[in-house]
């Protein structure tokens, strides 16, 4: 009986370990991308924005970003609208690239960015160059 018992715990022990799986991807890219059809469906506000050391959000307060299906963009504030372009590369880094023309505000979106997190509200960002540390937030309005 206590045979039985003892084949019978390490038969349980072993579905345990097995059926467990860890996640050792620790890495904010991961095999990420934005989906289109999140950031296609509405405008978005920068809710964040940390370059250099500082919170720049305040940069952005003013502006609502639109992205359209066919590869293009807007920011448009109380001053006027800025027409851009949006890609995401499909050599498998799935690196997203914005370019908005020659604004000193919005060139600092004009990079690659990898994808943190995304939800049907929310997109965070990070600059796909290691040494920097820019973290960019898109909420939806």
């Amino acid at each position: 009986m206590k045979s039985r018992i003892y084949s019978f715990v390490i038969l349980v022990s072993l579905a345990v370990i097995v059926g467990c799986k860890k996640d050792d991807d620790t890495s904010p890219s991961g095999n990420n991308t934005i989906q289109t059809s999140i950031l296609v469906s509405g405008s978005w506000k920068v809710s964040y924005f940390y370059e250099s050391g500082s919170n720049h959000t305040s940069d952005f307060n003013d502006y609502a970003f639109a992205f359209a299906n066919n590869g293009t963009m807007t920011a448009s504030n109380s001053s006027g609208t800025v027409n851009g372009t949006w890609r995401i590369d499909d050599d498998g880094s799935n690196e997203f690239h914005m370019s908005l023309g020659n604004s000193s505000t919005l060139d600092k979106l004009d990079k690659g960015w990898v994808v943190i997190s995304q939800s049907n509200s929310e997109i965070k960002l990070k600059d796909d160059d290691t040494s920097h540390t820019e973290e960019l937030h898109f909420t939806k309005i």
